[in-house]
This record gives C-alpha cells, structure tokens and sequence, in this order.
C-alpha cells in the first residue's frame, strides 16, 4: 500500500510536524496558539491528529501484507527508538553544558533512562535547573503522544492475530469503542494511568483506529479517494461547527481527508528528499526553548528553530534513521533466532 513515489503523504507529515512546532511556538513564547480557521482547534491539535490517522492506516495497511511479529517488532523498534535515544541523549547533554547544570548531573542521566522506559513508566519532562525562566519548564513536551502511538501498535496488532477473518470487525469495533469513551471521559473526569493519560489515549485511539478502518476498505474507495477525500474535507468542517460533542464521526471524517487528498501523486516528489517529520517532531521544542533564549524577536526565533529543525530531520533520517529502518529483516531474523534459542533451552 505504501510506496513513497506513488503518494504524498511524506509531505502531508512534514506539514503536520511543521504545524506543531508552528503551534508550540506561540505557547512556549507565552502567547495563545492560534486556531485553524474555520475548524476551532489549535495546529498542533490537528497535526498530531493528522499523525494518528496516516499512522493507522499505513501501519494497518502493513499489517495487510504480513503480521509476522518478528517483522513487526523490529519495524516499529527501529523506526522509534534509534532516533529517540539519539534526541534524548543529545538534548539532556546539550542542555547540561548550557546551564553549567552538573549538580544535577544524575538528572539529566535519569531523564534519557526514565524516557527510554516511557512505554511502560510515562514520559519524563523535568530536569532540575533546566528552563526554569521559560514559559513551559518542560524539556521536550511533545514526547507525550509516543507510548500511545506505540499501544495503540500493538493494539492494532493483537485485533489481527486474534481477530482473524474478523478483524475488519474488530477494529470498527474497537475505533467505535476508543471515540465514545473519548467524547464520555469529559464527563467522568480524567484519568492518569501511566503510561498515558488515557483521555488523550482514547482520543488518539479513535483518529488511529479510524485510519486502519480506511486501510481494511481501502479497496473499495481508492479509485475514488481523491473525491471521497474532498467531501469528507466539507464534512470534518461541518461536524467541527455543528456537533457539541467528539464522536467517531470526527476521527472517521479527518482520516478521510487525510489519506484520501493524501493519497495524490501531486506531491510524490517531496518523498525523494526522504522523510523528516519524526526527527523534527523529537527535536522542535527543545530547539525552540533554545531559539527564543538567543532571539528575542518571535518571527525570527521561529524561522532560525524551523530551519534548524528541518536541518535535523533530514540528517537524522539520512545518518541513522533510514539505515536502521533497512535493517529490520535483519533484526526480524535476529529475534526469531533468540526466542527459538530460549524455547529450546
């Protein structure tokens, strides 16, 4: 389903990675973040919507092909974890040389750890004596979303092994369950359960989930995705304006238009300079706190943080990143070797 030169949705997550650092920008400055006209959410709302619909229905779409688990752990592995170790470990270096923070030294150690087990322990975004005079004390805020992403992986994978010929079923079904407890948990208040707050889960969930049922029936409105793609576009605009509440029409609609317009050739070119939208999503805010410390003028902080941002994307994608990605079959024979090892012992 996914061959870059045949869509354009490397150039849809660059513009969904650039509408957040665009959005954080406005709060890490201490001013309003600025709402998408005519759709009522902030741009970093919407982008990191954007990213669960495409991520749902690209990793759905592989699931189509293969749910051979070796594959799928060392996919997802190394499209994660390379790049995130490297953000984390140069970003808490970085940030200890800066501020002279050596008193805190075990903290900076404990914020990469703690950060690498944020798929089971939460995401750390404090360290002692780290932006304290910022608007946001955080180190990296955006890191919120990753163990969601990463369980709802593996959610999605656990409805293809058990669901069988049902899990087209299975993931409407399950799409259908994620929106109401999201348009639900409002009223019932939020709930902290590490390693994700789980409003933002079930809201996650549902653009994820909703993404993957656009893959299952991805057959039958392909020819016709471009269309489909721009009523769905008048649609999500409609229902932003008109329903009070979040439901699965608004996940179902978004994805609609996301990998439906994005399944045009239009912008298929963009894919050749390869893919930065995850490097600039781990890296943005960090370079962000830093720009607005050296530049005091808002326009100016933005643009040096966006193209240095960018820079670093791409050269992450080119150094590391991409070759890690090359070597999953690789490490997909590796783990194979090692459990069957372990059974056998």
């Amino acid at each position: 389903m996914e061959v870059r030169a045949s869509n354009s949705y490397d150039f849809v997550r660059f513009c969904a990675a650039s509408g957040v650092l665009f959005s954080h920008h406005f709060a890490l400055a201490k001013l309003p973040e600025p709402p998408v006209p005519g759709y009522g959410e902030d741009f970093g709302k919407l982008a990191v919507e954007v990213f669960f619909c495409l991520s749902g229905f690209l990793i759905c779409g592989s699931l189509q092909k293969s749910t051979d688990w070796a594959q799928f752990i060392s996919a997802r592995f190394l499209r994660i974890f390379p790049n995130l170790t490297f953000a984390l470990i140069l970003t808490s270096a970085t940030t200890l040389f800066w501020y002279g923070n050596y008193v805190n030294f075990t903290f900076h150690v404990k914020y990469v750890v703690r950060n690498l087990l944020m798929f089971v322990k939460g995401v750390s975004y404090v360290i002692p004596g780290i932006f304290t005079d910022a608007a946001y004390p955080a180190v990296n805020g955006p890191l919120w979303s990753l163990p969601s992403e990463l369980w709802l992986y593996v959610l999605l994978f656990l409805f293809f092994v058990l669901g069988g010929r049902r899990v087209g079923g299975c993931i409407i079904v399950g799409a259908l369950f994620l929106s109401i407890a999201w348009g639900v948990a409002p009223l019932t208040g939020d709930l902290i359960l590490p390693p994700f707050d789980t409003f933002q889960f079930f809201r996650l969930g549902s653009f994820f989930l909703s993404g993957a049922v656009l893959a299952v029936y991805w057959s039958y409105i392909e020819n016709r995705a471009m269309t489909v793609g721009a009523i769905a576009l008048v649609a999500i605009i409609l229902i932003r304006n008109l329903l009070p509440i979040e439901t699965i029409l608004h996940s179902l609609a978004l994805a609609t238009v996301v990998v439906g317009l994005g399944s045009t050739k239009a912008m298929a070119w963009f894919s050749k300079g390869g893919d930065a939208s995850y490097g600039m999503y781990i890296f943005a805010w960090p370079i962000q706190q830093f720009c607005l410390l050296l530049f005091h003028t808002f326009w100016l902080s933005l643009l040096v943080a966006f193209l240095t941002t960018v820079a670093l994307g791409y050269t992450t994608w080119h150094t590391f990143e991409y070759r890690a990605m090359a070597s999953r079959k690789r490490v997909a024979e590796s783990l194979r070797k090692l459990t069957s090892v372990e059974l056998w012992t």
